[in-house]
């Protein structure tokens, strides 16, 4: 494999270089480590009902779902075969009164992100993560029964698996050349939506972005290496229920 490999990937490789000509060992966090990051996801989560207990027994709160596309990429890579890919995300959300208009809205997601090579076969570079955002909500009209909101805040993301196709290449990341893969993905999010309300349950839709702010994945290209960081719009629509106060 590195004798196919090796004239692809020599300093004078020419810009947009095959991703199946620029994979390479990865790096992987041992199993210690990963629990601990899911643990502390899990108490991300657990923290931010415990914060808001007090308010939402007054207030009302909501549990419920959302399910949606996700069309992402890997932004910062110039000399790298790779485009857009869609996939999936969804889980559960939280929705915690802080006021009248103002909320946190805590979620445990799945999505799915990467991107896929724009001229050659195969299904390019998938990432699963367990994604844990806490979200800072605004409604703009917050007793209307069709209410507008926006919102931001923090993710913290814990990769689950990484694959590669590149046609002729495919399997898992760690026994791919030429790519080195971080386990946590920390970025943001802002986005909005709608929400109907029909009593005791609520119809939501929405669009938002994520940005990865941390390095998920390192690709060399010769001699030089380039940083990725996620970058992925969000379309979804979900359901949610009260209870609480109102």
């Amino acid at each position: 494999m590195r004798e196919q490999l090796a004239p692809h990937v020599a300093p004078h490789v020419a810009p947009h270089v095959a991703p199946h000509a620029v994979l390479a060992n990865v790096r992987r966090v041992g199993p210690r480590r990963a629990r601990t990051l899911a643990a502390a996801s899990v108490a991300l989560l657990a923290s931010t009902v415990l914060l808001a207990r007090a308010t939402h027994a007054q207030q009302g709160a909501r549990f419920g779902a959302i399910v949606g596309a996700n069309f992402s990429t890997l932004r910062g890579l110039d000399d790298v075969d790779l485009d857009k890919r869609t996939g999936s995300m969804g889980g559960i959300t939280l929705l915690l009164p802080l006021g009248a208009s103002m909320a946190l809205q805590p979620e445990a997601l799945l999505v799915t992100a990467g991107a896929e090579p724009s001229r050659s076969p195969g299904d390019g570079v998938k990432f699963t993560y367990a994604q844990v955002p806490v979200l800072l909500r605004l409604s703009l009209a917050p007793s209307a029964p069709i209410a507008p909101h926006v919102y931001a805040g923090p993710y913290v993301g814990l990769q689950i698996s990484c694959t590669v196709d590149f046609g002729d290449q495919d399997g898992d990341c760690e026994d791919a050349p030429g790519i080195n893969t971080k386990t946590v993905d920390v970025g943001g999010i802002v986005g909005g939506g709608l929400d109907l309300s029909l009593g005791g349950i609520v119809l939501t839709g929405g669009v938002r972005y994520g940005f990865g702010v941390s390095t998920i994945a390192e690709f060399e290209t010769g001699s030089v290496t380039e940083s990725a960081k996620n970058g992925a719009f969000a379309v979804y629509t979900g359901l949610s229920f009260r209870f609480g106060g109102r």
